[in-house]
C-alpha cells in the first residue's frame, strides 16, 4: 500500500504540466467529490425503497421552529452544490452523534475542518473546492475563477467574489512598496510570496492583481506565468476569502490613501462601503462584537483574529461544522453548519455527524480513554503500535492506516544562524554533522523508540515519491564512532582531547575551554524526549554533551523558530514533503519556522544574507528561482538544486524513516476512508473527509 501510493506523486510532474496549460473553457466539478466513484470502487448507492431524509433531524427542529430556512434555501444552486460521491458506504448513513478526539491543537481541528478554494488530492491535481471552477488564459497570466451560486457563510449570508477580492487586497496584501514590488503589510501575520511573479518591464517580483468580475466570478492576474499558481494557493494560502461584512470594521484601513494597486474602482478590488478604521479603532470593535476578540494590540489580533481565525466562535464560516465554545473550554464543541455547501450521492446534506468534541486531556491518558470507548479516533505512535494492536479486539476499536510522505521521522536539525557565531560556525562544518549521522546506531534507536517498525533511513525523499535520488536514504548512515571522532578531530574549532567530564571543548574564542554543548529543543512528546536521551549516551562517546533544553509542543517550539535564533538545535518527529516542486517548505530557505535554515529564511524580518558561493547562498537563490519561475522546466531545476544541495550537505540530519500513520479509532465511526496520504499539503485527517463520517452504535 505504500509504494502504491507513494508512486501517486511521481504523476504530479505530467499532471501538473496538463494543468498549466489549460485555457479556454472553465473547468468546473458540479457534481463530483474528491475521487469518482466510492471507496470499495463501487457505484454509489441510490435508495429507492426507503424515504431518505435530506437534513438532520437536528436541523429539521430548527426549520419548523423558523429557526433557519429550509434545506433549498440555504444550499447553493441545484448545479453548483458540491456533491460527494467519494466513501459513500452501501448502508444509508445515520444522521446525529457526537465525534470525541483530544485536542491536539489549532493545528490538529483546524485542517480536520478546513474548507479550501482548491484542494490539492493526492495524485497533485487540483480540484475546485470552495470554488466551482477556474479557466487560465492562453497566456498563462490570468486565472478567472467560479464560484457556486448562492453559496452562504454559516451565518447565512451570502458568500460572494467580493469575500475574495476583499481578503486579498485589504487583509492579506494591504500595502506594497510599487518601486521595489515588496509586500509592506499583511492582515494575516504573513504573505504568501508563490503570489508574487516577475514583471519583465523592469524584473521585480510584484503580487499578483485580484479583481471582481460579478458575485460569483473573479480574476488573477499575474505579470509572468506561474505554473502551479492553483496548487500554491491550495497548499499555501487554502482560505482565500474572508467574509468582507463581518471583518470590514476590523480591520485596519486608511480610505484617504490611494490603493496600492493604482485601482479608483474600490468594488472592483473589494474595497466598496469601507471606511478609515484605525488599529485603536480596529481592536475596539472587535472587542465590541464578543469579549472573545480581546486581543492587546493589533498585531496580536492580526495574528489571532485574521490568521488563526478557526479558532475564535462566532466568526462566521464555511466549514462542516462552526466552533461555539470559547479556547478556554476543557472540551472544544463544534456543532453542524446548517448552510453547509455539500451533499452526498443521494442529496442528503452534509455532515453527517452534529457535533465534535475535542477535548484537552494530558497525553498520558489518551490510550487509556481510546480503550475506554471514551474517545473516537487519535492518531497513534508508532512507538504504541504494539499497545495498541494487543487491545484492539477487546476494546471496541481498529488500528487504521493512512499513508505519509515522510523524508524523516527522527531527526536533528542545527541553526545555522544561531546567535552564538562559534556555533553557528561549528554548524556550518559538513564533517560536523557527518559526525552526529554515523555516531548513531539507528538499528538500536528503531527498535527503543519505534520497536523496529520504522527503517534506518538519512533525511531524503523516499524510495517512490518523485524526488527520491537514489542513495540518498542511505548516504552517512553506517553506524562509525570510529569514523565519528575521526572527522571531529579534523575541525580546529573544538579539541581532540576530552575535558574531565569526558567533552570537547572549543578551542579560543569566547566559548574557549566549554564543552562542546547541544542545547536540543523537543516538542512535546514522549519519542522526543527519549530519543533526546539516545542522543545524549551516542554523542558522549564522541565528545559531545546533548541537553534537552525544552519539551514544548510544537506551537511553542515554532515560535522560537520564527526568531530566527532563539534555537540552538531541533529534534523532530517527522517532516513531510509531498513534492519540492510544489511545496519546498522544509527543504528551502522561504519559511521563517524551519530550524536548520534560521535566519537565513526569507520570510524572517530580520534576514541574513548567506556569503555568496557557499551552499547555503545556493539554497536561498533556489528558493528565489522557485518563487520567479515561469514555466515547469524552471521550476523543476530550481527544486532540482535544492534536493541535491540537501543530497550534498546534510542540513537535516535524519535517523530512521517511515511511511506508515496509524490511527485508533472506535467501531462506531463509519466511512473512514482506509490509506489515505496523509501531509501538511493535504491537510491531514482533512483529506479523509471527516464530512463524510457517520456514527452508528
Amino acid at each position: 500500500m505504500k509504494k502504491k501510493a507513494l508512486s501517486l506523486l511521481l504523476a504530479i510532474l505530467m499532471i501538473v504540466g496538463t494543468l498549466a496549460g489549460c485555457g479556454g473553457s472553465p473547468a468546473v466539478t458540479e457534481t463530483s467529490g474528491p475521487t469518482t466513484g466510492t471507496a470499495t470502487g463501487e457505484e454509489p448507492s441510490t435508495e429507492t425503497d426507503a424515504v431518505i431524509e435530506k437534513e438532520s433531524p437536528m436541523l429539521q427542529e430548527m426549520v419548523a421552529s423558523g429557526t433557519i430556512p429550509a434545506l433549498e434555501d440555504r444550499l447553493p444552486a441545484e448545479s453548483d452544490i458540491y456533491v460527494e460521491l467519494a466513501y459513500t458506504p452501501e448502508e444509508v448513513p445515520s444522521y446525529g452523534g457526537t465525534l470525541r478526539a483530544p485536542n491536539g491543537g489549532k493545528w490538529d481541528w483546524g485542517s480536520f475542518t478546513e474548507e479550501p478554494l482548491f484542494r490539492l488530492l493526492d495524485d497533485g491535481t487540483v480540484e475546485p473546492n470552495v470554488a466551482k471552477g477556474y479557466d487560465i488564459s492562453d497566456d498563462g497570466l490570468t486565472y478567472t475563477i467560479y464560484l457556486r451560486e448562492g453559496m452562504k457563510w454559516s451565518d447565512g449570508t451570502p458568500f460572494t467574489a467580493t469575500d475574495c477580492v476583499y481578503y486579498y487586497n485589504y487583509v492579506l496584501v494591504p500595502e506594497v512598496n510599487n518601486e521595489t514590488g515588496e509586500v509592506t503589510k499583511s492582515h494575516t501575520t504573513k504573505f504568501y510570496n508563490w503570489y508574487m511573479s516577475e514583471d519583465p518591464a523592469d524584473g521585480i517580483l510584484k503580487p499578483a492583481q485580484v479583481r471582481y468580475v460579478d458575485d460569483y466570478t473573479f480574476t488573477i492576474t499575474l505579470y509572468s506565468p506561474k505554473p502551479t499558481l492553483l496548487q500554491a494557493i491550495a497548499i499555501d494560502n487554502k482560505w482565500m476569502f474572508f467574509p468582507k461584512e463581518w471583518y470590514k470594521d476590523i480591520v485596519a484601513v486608511d480610505m484617504e490613501k490611494p490603493h496600492w494597486t493604482g485601482e479608483t474602482d474600490l468594488k472592483l478590488i473589494g474595497g466598496e462601503g469601507l471606511v478609515t478604521i484605525t488599529e485603536e479603532e480596529a481592536l475596539a470593535n472587535a472587542k465590541a462584537k464578543s469579549d472573545l476578540y480581546t486581543f492587546e494590540d493589533y498585531s496580536m489580533l492580526c495574528k489571532e483574529l485574521n490568521y488563526y481565525y478557526w479558532q475564535y466562535a462566532g466568526r462566521p464560516t464555511l466549514r462542516a461544522w462552526v466552533l461555539t465554545s470559547p479556547l478556554t473550554d476543557t472540551t472544544l464543541v463544534w456543532t453542524r453548519n446548517p448552510y453547509y455547501w455539500k451533499v452526498d450521492a443521494d442529496g442528503r446534506q452534509l455532515p453527517y455527524i452534529d457535533e465534535l468534541n475535542f477535548t484537552t486531556m494530558d497525553e498520558s491518558l489518551i490510550a487509556q480513554e481510546i480503550m475506554a470507548g471514551n474517545i473516537d479516533y487519535s492518531g497513534i505512535n508508532i512507538s504504541d503500535y504494539a499497545l495498541y494492536k494487543a487491545s484492539e479486539v477487546s476494546s471496541g476499536y481498529t488500528i487504521k492506516n493512512s499513508v505519509g510522505v515522510n523524508w524523516t521521522v527522527a531527526s536533528l536539525e542545527l541553526n545555522q544562524t544561531y546567535k552564538d557565531e562559534q556555533y553557528a560556525d561549528l554548524f556550518s562544518e559538513i564533517d560536523f554533522r557527518h559526525a552526529l549521522s554515523i555516531a548513531v546506531d539507528r538499528d538500536e534507536m528503531n527498535a527503543i523508540l519505534y520497536n523496529g517498525l520504522a527503517t534506518p533511513a538519512q533525511f531524503a525523499a523516499p524510495e517512490g515519491s518523485s524526488d527520491y535520488i537514489e542513495g540518498a536514504p542511505d548516504k552517512w548512515t553506517e553506524y562509525d564512532v570510529d569514523g565519528a571522532n575521526a572527522l571531529l578531530d579534523g575541525i580546529d574549532s573544538i579539541s581532540t582531547e576530552l575535558n574531565a567530564d569526558g567533552y570537547r571543548t572549543f578551542v579560543g574564542g569566547a566559548n574557549a575551554g566549554k564543552a562542546v554543548t547541544l542545547e536540543v529543543e523537543t516538542n512535546g512528546d514522549d519519542i522526543s524526549a527519549k530519543a533526546v536521551a539516545l542522543l545524549a549516551q551516542y554523542f558522549n562517546k564522541i565528545g559531545i554533551q546533548v541537553v534537552e533544553i525544552a519539551n514544548t509542543d510544537n506551537n511553542a517550539r515554532n515560535e522560537k523558530f520564527y526568531k530566527g535564533d532563539e534555537a540552538m538545535c531541533s529534534w523532530g518527529t517527522g517532516t513531510g514533503i509531498v513534492n519540492v516542486m510544489l511545496r519546498p517548505d522544509y527543504v528551502a530557505a522561504n519559511r521563517n519556522n524551519v530550524c536548520w535554515v534560521g535566519l537565513y529564511g526569507l520570510e524572517h524580518q530580520n534576514h541574513i544574507t548567506p556569503e555568496a558561493g557557499t551552499p547555503m547562498a545556493d539554497i536561498v537563490d533556489a528558493t528565489l528561482a522557485m518563487v520567479s519561475a515561469t514555466t515547469l522546466e524552471e521550476l523543476q531545476a530550481a527544486a532540482s538544486r535544492i534536493i541535491e544541495n540537501h543530497y550534498e550537505n546534510t542540513w537535516i540530519i535524519g535517523y530512521l524513516n517511515d511511511s506508515s500513520s496509524f490511527h485508533a479509532v472506535n467501531n462506531r465511526v463509519h466511512n473512514w476512508r482506509e490509506g489515505f496520504v496523509i501531509c501538511d499539503e493535504l491537510r491531514f485527517l482533512g483529506n479523509a473527509r471527516p464530512y463524510s463520517w457517520f456514527i452508528e452504535e
